[in-house]
């Protein structure tokens, strides 16, 4: 029985009502909206705010998925309340994710640049690959909707992340091609090439849904940890 109410942080984005969405048609209960000041206006059920803070008692974890500002302002904000969260926010910088880094020490926060169960079960072939394939020169490609600020893309500095932790090199050695086209929600190739033959590890997502649901999901799941830092990878793990 899921019984943890949920606040969504960039609640009128793409992904923030994608999730409040499916979470009508599943047990999920999405009691909060917040967002920038002038998009509070709606019709639905819950209660608003551009401050966190100001409905405290209606809510017991943060999903957000705005952009970094925004959501290192929820952090902070989930630090005065101890309110867990899951982030699927991308694009921070490196003194952005130090804040991050540093909350995880005080309440339990899920770090995620992809909610995907399928990207991150993908991750888990990369890495293998990686390791047996070690003689083969690997390049990502990724391409999103034209209005995604962030490039390369979160998942794609993830899946580097991972090449080069398995190969003990530096995910700046790894070639990364960003495209941006309309309508497109994501796509991301892991190319390992040889003089005979390549394998290409694919992941395309025909909507936002995944996401939504691994959100959704992890925020269940991160409600229940201690405080730290949490990854998908250990969410994937702890419920395998």
């Amino acid at each position: 029985m899921m019984n943890n109410k949920i606040a969504i942080n960039g609640f009128f984005g793409r992904m923030g009502q994608a999730i409040y969405e499916l979470s009508l048609k599943q047990n999920f209960d999405v009691t909060v909206g917040v967002d920038l000041k002038e998009k509070l206006s709606s019709n639905l059920d819950l209660k608003f705010s551009d401050n966190l803070s100001e409905h405290s008692g209606s809510f017991d974890v943060v999903i957000d998925f705005s952009l970094p500002e925004p959501c290192v302002k929820a952090v902070k904000e989930c630090q005065k309340l101890n309110k867990p969260i899951t982030i699927g926010t991308t694009g921070f910088s490196a003194e952005q994710k130090k804040i991050l880094t540093d909350a995880g020490k005080e309440i339990p926060l899920l770090l995620a640049p992809n909610m995907s169960i399928g990207v991150n079960a993908s991750l888990r072939s990369i890495s293998e690959l990686s390791k047996v394939l070690s003689g083969y020169d690997v390049s990502i490609e990724e391409t999103h909707h034209k209005n995604k600020l962030d490039s390369p893309s979160g998942t794609a500095l993830k899946i580097a992340e991972v090449i080069a932790e398995a190969r003990h090199s530096s995910p700046s050695d790894i070639n990364i091609k960003s495209f941006r086209e309309e309508g497109e929600v994501g796509v991301h190739k892991t190319i390992f090439r040889s003089s005979d033959d390549e394998i290409i590890i694919y992941h395309n997502a025909y909507n936002r849904t995944i996401f939504a649901q691994g959100a959704l999901d992890t925020s269940q799941w991160i409600s229940k940890q201690p405080a730290g830092l949490y990854t998908y990878k250990d969410y994937m793990e702890d419920i395998s």
